[in-house]
């Protein structure tokens, strides 16, 4: 949420997640050493520093300056890392599902929200992480990315460029809320929601391979059809109305998609040749024998191409609408309640957990470059899957710290 372009802190490099972190480990808070000390928060377990890397590597001082630690936090679940996300790209490697809560452009008056000249760098910004996360993530990984009203259609098209959008969809808040506005200066109706632009790594093609398949294996037939009514000076839409039947049929025939019955073939022989001339030479009988060699040879085809499936159903994207209640895409979850410290982009976690549970897999792993106050990652770890998350801001590390170390329980979860 407050992941800025340029870290203000520059970072070792760390170990490159996986998909299994090892054996349980105790929780570990790990300090900004290059830091002035500061009074312990007393909320916060008393834990010691990691001496080395996740991969028993020692950790060295960064030249020039800056921290020695990257991994803030780390336990069987989760993995949170003190840094910008745009600095170390390393740090997607594992993830199956982004879920994040970027900035979303002159809404909130923190500098980590107005930090770019206008519209088109804010963008462009996006583009760089987007970038990252098309390289990083699997090719049947869910996006997910939340947005402002007013920059909704323009993050969409962002998100477009670089992966394939399936839903803008609403985070409806209470709307009482917006009692307090002046509606006398109101010029433009009010926007008791945000965005959630859902999106996918690469669309689910099965299908469309599958008729592609059949066109290919049918398409000399489909051709011969097509040349003799052009030949004959016919377009497909004439020949489908004059033989009363479906403008578009004859585009089936010539795709290979479907073969005329010999009802079908002898009017349409007779059709092209009322005139004189000899079209469509060729007996039914002849074109039959032919279609079933053909049909044959896409049934072994379709054989092979089934046991493909099999395997690919097994690596294609994971969706599941878990309740009729939430099967559209307005999502109606009250806002997360104030409290002490409270990231003000904190997302409910209800919300998140929905967003994780529709389009993940127990063994998957969640990201989010933009973790703030870790909704995303104590989502995730309810739900049983691992995480990885990243923020530039020590004070919200500290705080999603402080509540995945809590494990399942949320302190602050009254009203979220």
């Amino acid at each position: 949420m407050a992941c800025v372009h340029a870290a203000a802190h520059a970072t070792t490099e760390p170990a490159a997640p996986s998909q299994s972190w090892g054996g349980p480990r105790e929780p570990q808070i790990l300090p900004h050493h290059t830091r002035t000390p500061r009074r312990r928060n007393p909320h916060l377990p008393r834990l010691r520093p990691a001496r080395t890397r996740l991969d028993h590597t020692p950790m060295r001082k960064q030249r020039g300056g800056g921290s020695r630690v990257s991994v803030y936090y780390e336990d069987d679940f989760v993995r949170l890392y003190h840094g910008d996300c745009l600095e170390r790209p390393e740090w997607w490697t594992g993830a199956d599902v982004m879920v994040t809560d970027p900035p979303y452009f002159g809404v909130k008056p923190d500098a980590w929200d107005n930090q770019w000249g206008g519209a088109d760098e804010f963008l462009a910004w996006m583009g760089e992480w987007l970038q990252i996360a098309k390289s990083a993530l699997p090719a049947n990984a869910s996006i997910w990315i939340f947005a402002s009203p007013q920059m909704s259609t323009a993050v969409e098209n962002e998100v477009g460029k670089w992966f394939r959008v399936l839903n803008n969809a609403r985070w409806v808040k209470d709307v009482s809320r917006l009692n307090k506005i002046d509606l006398s200066q109101a010029r433009s109706f009010l926007s008791p929601w945000e965005a959630v632009i859902f999106a996918e790594q690469f669309a689910d093609e099965y299908g469309e391979q599958a008729k592609a398949l059949h066109r290919e294996v049918f398409a000399p037939l489909g051709r011969y059809m097509q040349t003799e009514w052009e030949r004959a000076g016919w377009k497909a839409s004439q020949l489908g109305k004059a033989l009363g039947y479906d403008g578009a049929l004859p585009v089936r025939w010539a795709e290979g998609s479907s073969l005329p019955t010999k009802e079908a073939y002898e009017a349409a022989r007779e059709l092209l040749n009322q005139d004189g001339g000899e079209y469509l030479r060729r007996e039914y009988e002849e074109l039959r024998r032919e279609y079933e060699e053909l049909r044959r040879e896409y049934e072994e085809l379709r054989r092979e191409y089934e046991e493909l499936r099999r395997e690919y159903e097994e690596l294609r994207r994971p969706f599941n609408i878990h309740s009729r209640d939430l099967s559209t895409d307005i999502f109606r979850f009250s806002p997360v309640a104030g409290y002490p410290g409270k990231h003000p982009c904190e997302k409910p976690l209800p919300l998140m957990e929905h967003l994780i549970r529709s389009s993940s897999r127990i063994e998957n792993t969640v990201i989010d470059p933009f973790a703030g106050s870790g909704s995303t990652l104590v989502a995730a770890k309810r739900l049983g899957r691992k995480a990885i998350g990243v923020e530039l801001e020590e004070k919200y590390c500290e705080i999603a710290a402080r509540r995945l170390s809590q494990g399942v329980l949320e302190l602050w979860e009254v009203g979220a």
